[in-house]
């Protein structure tokens, strides 16, 4: 009877957190719904500045069950459109993305233990760009690297002379 008994705690058990399991990754939406943020490091310039772009993806759900990427790159002081900007479907643990401008296909992957998403960009060493949730806690964190991308850009020996020279002949 104890045998019995333990076996049927043991699978309440199992199911409870099975459920709890599919509630949190799929009924809930996943991990494909928020707003992210990840930074490129990029290297180091000729100047020996760190360079490093923040790249920050929205993705949001659509009524016909996919997902608008929106994707913006803070590159110096300017906040560009990114290459990952398009539309999205989940396969899986991926978002596989139709990007706006047109190009093959590219896959996100959420990894559940780390609770971040990896994408196709890579940093200077070659290793993948991988974001995490934006939230109350890191919002600061986001924002002074933000700051510091910006401030980098504006010293005078990392500004871009666009000014043409006039050559005698």
């Amino acid at each position: 009877m104890k045998k019995y008994l333990a076996a049927i705690v043991i699978a309440i058990v199992l199911l409870a957190g099975g459920g709890f399991f599919a509630y949190v990754h799929f009924l809930s939406g996943g991990p494909w719904q928020g707003t992210w943020w990840g930074v490129q490091d990029a290297g180091v310039n000729w100047s020996g500045d760190h360079i490093r772009n923040l790249e920050t993806l929205t993705f949001t759900k659509n009524d016909d069950k996919t997902i608008t990427v929106e994707h913006k790159v803070q590159q110096g002081s300017k906040e560009v459109n990114g290459s990952l900007a398009g539309t999205g479907t989940v396969d899986g643990g991926r978002l596989v993305i139709t990007p706006d401008k047109g190009g093959r296909e590219i896959a996100l992957s959420y990894n559940t233990m780390s609770k971040t998403i990896e994408t196709p960009l890579t940093n200077a060493d070659k290793t993948a760009v991988t974001l995490q949730a934006l939230t109350q806690d890191n919002n600061d964190e986001m924002e002074q690297i933000r700051s510091e991308i910006v401030q980098i850009s504006q010293k005078p020996e990392n500004k871009i002379d666009t000014t043409l020279s006039s050559s005698k002949s």
